[in-house]
């Protein structure tokens, strides 16, 4: 509220300019129903009715440099809720017409008034039409305090957008006054397709607060332009390699030094940047893979170009006898024990950062165990490492149709360790080059693990077919 004092103050201070502009303003108050509900002690109506009146006593009655003339129209306030629907969806009426400011008369009415009714919104917007006078390069504003949405039927928001584009340009600023939430959507449409603000106000003191801010913006000074040289910012370009399976589902431009995000993007377009030093963080697919800190740094420098070669990734190669994609398989840095990439049900290339990473592998979500195919996978920066999976092993039973059992299991013969399980299946199951014993269970109830093969090696590159 002070600061509306003060701009009015000073335009009343300012000498009258030939041409000075024409603001008409237009207060459209609520007095429906729901109005009568309390708020604390006192009932909503009385707290708008006390706020606008001590809003409207402090407006000049002849501001220079503005034309300023105001009005009010008032819904809801001469019929009841429980009257004729049709008589009530009509209940709007011009109570002080846009001409001056009869700021006596104008409290007068507000002060007078009961809450009663339903809530026009739409046909009281379709009568405010009529309210302001014949003008060109007016500025025509309705400020509008409401309670609640549209009861009558009516698009409140399609009417004001239409209001917008007609020859009188109306802005309509909104003050959603104990607001619920599902009915906020209708009144912050109201402003927004006229070029007006939305204003929440939940407490008496909120309440004159945003309509200060709702007049402010109408009588507020024009703003000063203002030129800033800033240090021009660096491009990123990035150069993807021909195996690099498209636009990423999203990547995230992080600090060098602190890891914090500076800017996000799903596009290979150039992207505009401040100077500085930065990592790459890349997810290829929404579904199907996680983050990737790609891990190499690069420097932007202002007006110069950077361009950041993404070939650098990973590519599991299957044998032609593993069964459909992999349920996950993941790189791990084995010093520090973090997961660095994360790919699900796909074998496509996927760029990954440099380095000696363990590689886990996991063929169904149900009937196998994660396994580590290597220790050593090594990404070497530029090239798209390829590792091949096939090395594993398959039971065949001595009758086709013999029941898949409960599980089998692999232990690694020098540690005995066991290194796979299997449930349910026969196979083949992608496993890791080694010397394995074999153990299988045939029922979960009724049979125990039994070893059946006392010495199994399994040699990089070869498929083993048991024989049962």
């Amino acid at each position: 509220m002070r600061t509306v004092l003060l701009i009015l103050a000073g335009l009343l201070a300012l000498p009258l300019a030939a041409g000075a502009k024409t603001v008409n303003i237009e207060y459209i108050l609520d007095a429906s129903g729901s109005m009568i509900e309390l708020m604390g002690s006192d009932m909503k109506i009385d707290i708008a009715k006390r706020t606008l009146a001590d809003l409207v006593d402090k407006l000049p009655g002849a501001p220079a440099e503005v034309d300023l003339n105001v009005g009010l129209r008032i819904y809801g306030h001469r019929t009841g809720a429980a009257e004729d629907p049709e008589i009530g969806c009509k209940d709007t009426a011009l109570e002080i017409p846009i001409k001056g400011v009869d700021v006596q008369g104008i409290k007068d009415k507000i002060l007078g008034v009961k809450a009663r009714g339903r809530t026009p919104i739409a046909y009281s917007l379709l009568q405010a039409k009529d309210d302001f006078p014949e003008g060109d390069g007016n500025e025509n504003i309705i400020i509008l305090i409401s309670d609640g949405k549209e009861t009558c039927g009516g698009d409140p928001c399609k009417v004001a957008e239409e209001l917008h584009k007609s020859g009188i340009k109306l802005k309509i600023h909104v003050v959603g006054f104990d607001i619920k939430p599902e009915e906020r959507a209708q009144l912050e449409c109201i402003a927004k397709v006229t070029g007006g603000k939305y204003f929440a106000a939940d407490s008496a003191a909120e309440l004159s607060k945003a309509l200060s801010k709702a007049q402010e913006q109408v009588l507020k000074k024009e703003s000063v332009s203002v030129r800033i040289k800033a240090v021009g910012p660096g491009t990123l370009r990035l150069a993807p390699a021909s195996w690099v399976a498209g636009e990423p589902y999203y990547f995230r431009v992080v600090s060098a030094a602190d890891g914090k995000e500076i800017a996000r993007g799903s596009s290979l377009q150039d992207l505009m940047l401040p100077p500085g030093t930065y990592r790459l963080v890349w997810r290829q697919w929404e579904h199907g893979s996680g983050e990737a800190d790609l891990g190499t740094e690069f420097t932007l420098e202002p007006g110069k170009t950077t361009t950041l070669r993404l070939d650098t990734g990973i590519h599991l190669a299957p044998a032609k006898w593993v069964a459909g994609a992999p349920y996950y398989w993941y790189l791990k840095n084995p010093e520090s024990g973090k997961e660095v990439l994360r790919v699900s049900g796909k074998w496509e290339a996927v760029l990954a950062p440099p380095g000696t990473y363990e590689l886990w592998y996991r063929q169904w979500q149900h009937g196998s165990n994660e396994v580590c195919l290597s220790k050593t996978v090594k990404i070497e920066k530029g090239k798209c490492t390829e590792f091949d999976v096939n090395t594993g092993v398959k039971i065949l039973p001595a009758d086709p149709q013999m029941k898949e059992p409960y599980n089998w299991v692999l232990k690694d013969k020098k540690t005995g360790d066991q290194a796979v399980s299997v449930g349910y299946k026969w196979g083949p199951v992608p496993v890791p080059p080694g010397n394995y014993s074999l153990s299988l269970r045939q029922t979960e109830h009724g049979h125990s693990l039994i070893e059946l093969v006392p010495e199994l090696p399994v040699k990089e590159g070869q498929l083993v077919e048991i024989e049962l």
